[in-house]
């Protein structure tokens, strides 16, 4: 019987990580750029990416609850318990894979909010203080 658990550990671990993706630093600039996000806010992006989750797709904050490449928080953008719900009428685990469409969308919906609220959306993330600025150099030879 334990025999088959292991398999069945390995099995769900080896699918979780064919889902999940870490990109390349210009990856992840041009995959933005390629999802229509505006050229001047790339750099910026790809520095909160950087810092946030070091371009993994699977990362996951159990402190703070935030998921994917862009940290999206479950306090109030995505739903942990099941169904799609709050801001971005999302299940957090979709943050966690492959396809990147679904948090940049949402992470832009958030800046949104964040701008009307703050005249700045990039204060969402914490990490934001770290890239304010130039930040061409997350962006050099990408283009």
């Amino acid at each position: 019987m334990k025999p088959l658990i292991v398999v069945a550990i390995f099995m769900i671990l080896s699918l979780s990580s064919i889902e999940a993706k870490v990109y390349g630093r210009c990856e992840f600039a041009r995959e933005l750029a390629n999802l229509g996000v505006p050229r001047h806010q790339i750099p910026t992006w790809t520095c909160i990416a950087q810092r946030e989750s070091n371009y993994d797709t699977a990362a996951r904050n159990w402190g703070s609850g935030d998921h994917g490449i862009l940290q999206i928080s479950q306090l109030f953008w995505c739903n942990v318990d099941g169904g799609p719900g709050k801001g971005c009428n999302a299940q957090c685990s979709q943050f966690r894979n492959n396809n990147i469409v679904d948090d940049v969308r949402c992470a832009q919906k958030i800046f949104d909010e964040h701008t009307r609220i703050s005249g700045d959306g990039f204060n969402a993330w914490t990490t934001y203080r770290f890239c304010r600025g130039d930040n061409n150099r997350y962006v050099a030879g990408c283009f």
